[in-house]
């Protein structure tokens, strides 16, 4: 679920024509990008597509990583009593992070009426496979999609635009990834640089911004699942470790500019390093 490799800007949204680009779309990305629209923003929809992912997506994550989850700090959760929206940045290891976040967090916080989880539009919306997926696990959730085809990329301003509004409300929960696509390399502890599509969220929303680093996801989700059903002492657990949550004061009145997104997004990152410095610790073996 990466966020912007890439925002255009308005200037080139408007000369590169949204009609020509909504033009572009297959008769596949068109349904699937209405199917998207429709549940995420109509209010009833949405309240229903939310019902669901709180009590059948979110429950079956849970139960079939419910033996290999081990968390650290949940409990800052409590401390949280958001009159804006929140931003949970993480680290980018698997398709999976969102949804393991969401079986964590929708049982211990009631006040989440509303979650989105920005998605790359390859598969999830040029195909119905990528329909099902998100219908099916994420309740929609997986909305808005972020698009890395250079055709398209002005299309960011609008997904940027919509999750700002958003995190205007209380209740929304948005789940997002500093560094802007998944990282494959084989050290889980480094994480690849910061892309300021997050940064530029945050100065123009001002949100609270929850900070979670996660490891240990398996690449395949029934390896997961049968590790999690194994009796051993072997598998290797899912560690989640939520940090504080950060304040970026110090950025009010900072003129808005990819510079300031980028340091936003950089101290973001940072923090979810540290994060992953902690597990990295937690997991290291026990001297006799």
């Amino acid at each position: 679920m990466s966020l912007f490799v890439r925002i255009g800007t308005e200037n080139t949204r408007k000369s590169l024509g949204m009609q020509r680009i909504d033009r572009s779309f297959t008769l596949t990305e068109k349904l699937v990008h209405a199917v998207a629209r429709g549940v995420n923003e109509r209010a009833a929809l949405k309240r229903w597509s939310h019902v669901f992912l709180r009590t059948a997506g979110a429950s079956w994550v849970r139960w079939c990583s419910r033996n290999l989850v081990r968390l650290t700090n949940v409990e800052v959760r409590a401390t949280i009593a958001p009159t804006r929206g929140v931003v949970i940045p993480s680290n980018h290891r698997s398709y999976f992070d969102m949804y393991l976040l969401s079986s964590v967090l929708l049982p211990r916080c009631r006040w989440i009426e509303r979650m989105y989880f920005p998605v790359r539009s390859e598969f999830f919306y040029d195909q119905l496979g990528g329909l099902m997926v998100n219908a099916c696990v994420a309740g929609m959730a997986m909305y808005p999609p972020v698009y890395r085809q250079p055709s398209r990329r002005a299309l960011n301003r609008e997904t940027l635009t919509f999750l700002v509004k958003e995190l205007d409300r209380p209740g929304t929960l948005i789940g997002m990834h500093p560094e802007g696509q998944r990282n494959k390399g084989a050290d889980p502890y480094t994480l690849l640089p910061a892309q300021p599509g997050l940064g530029e969220i945050v100065h123009r929303a001002q949100p609270i911004v929850l900070p979670v680093f996660i490891t240990g996801v398996p690449r395949s989700v029934w390896d997961g699942v049968r590790a999690n059903f194994r009796r051993d002492d072997v598998v290797e657990t899912i560690n989640v470790t939520f940090g504080n949550p950060l304040v970026f004061e110090h950025y009010r009145g900072v003129d808005p500019g990819p510079r300031t997104s980028l340091r936003i997004a950089e101290e973001t990152r940072s923090e979810i390093e540290r994060l992953g410095a902690h597990d990295r610790r937690m997991r290291a073996p026990r001297s006799a």
